[in-house]
């Protein structure tokens, strides 16, 4: 099984982080029950990424995470709280087929959204459930949350046990990334703040970024790409869900209620 990655690691996109950072690392809290829209995608096995439950058909996650995969190597998990033991109610589900959006640019991750196409649906219940997304509402300030099984250590593997992190909105993406790696009509910025405890961290790319208004949550992006993660680091850069509500609709359908 796969771990998604969620914690406050400080693992550098493409590069190792400098020593002496480790006491920056941090967990961010360990949940006891699953997270009913939350996915593991998993290659031959192994945790890469998080998603989130779109339909009983359709699992939307990063398309840098499913890229150049058969569906024959993809699974995604539900229901999933532990990567190493059995949880209640969890299901394995394969994979049918996979829709990278045709503009997605690997060099700066434009259009990192993908959608997968279950080869079963997915049995709703307590644990399992979809989540409907919406636009941001982007107040100083505003705690939004995200959940995954990522690193918890400096370069190290994704988390045995699902946790999850606070992030604050909006961020100062500008300036730190160039236009080419942060355009706000398709990404949301997030994170960096000293009230933040952690960042999403390597295996949380597909993870959905959860804002509550009121009683209801909605997913509003999905993690992408950061330059490193735990305090003192870069804010993350989300795919902004609902600049694809055209792509999503065509290809999953529009969203039932949950």
């Amino acid at each position: 099984m796969k771990v998604l990655s969620l914690l406050t690691a400080l693992v550098v996109l493409t590069a190792g982080a400098p020593a002496g950072d480790e006491e920056r690392v941090s967990g961010g809290t360990a949940l006891s029950a699953a997270v009913p829209h939350l996915v593991s995608i998993t290659i031959d096995g192994q945790h890469i990424c998080g998603g989130f439950i779109y339909s009983s058909s359709w699992v939307v996650t990063a398309a840098s995470c499913v890229i150049g995969y058969l569906p024959s190597q993809v699974k995604v998990v539900v229901a999933q709280v532990s990567l190493i033991t059995q949880d209640v109610d969890e299901q394995v589900i394969s994979v049918f087929k996979i829709i990278v959006n045709e503009g997605y640019v690997p060099d700066t991750k434009l259009h990192d959204i993908a959608m997968l196409q279950m080869a079963t649906t997915i049995t709703f219940g307590p644990r399992v459930n979809l989540i409907r997304y919406d636009e941001a509402e982007e107040v100083g300030g505003t705690i939004v949350k995200l959940a995954g099984w990522g690193a918890t250590t400096v370069g190290g593997t994704p988390s045995t046990k699902l946790r999850e992190i606070t992030v604050t909105l909006p961020a100062t993406c500008t300036g730190i990334y160039t236009a080419d790696e942060f355009n706000s009509n398709y990404m949301l910025c997030g994170g960096g703040s000293p009230a933040d405890v952690g960042s999403p961290c390597q295996y949380d790319e597909g993870s959905p970024l959860v804002q509550t208004i009121g009683t209801t949550s909605y997913a509003i992006g999905i993690m992408s790409k950061n330059n490193g993660c735990g305090s003192g680091f870069a804010p993350t850069i989300y795919t902004r869900l609902t600049a694809y509500y055209a792509w999503l609709n065509k290809i999953g359908g529009l969203q039932p209620a949950p």
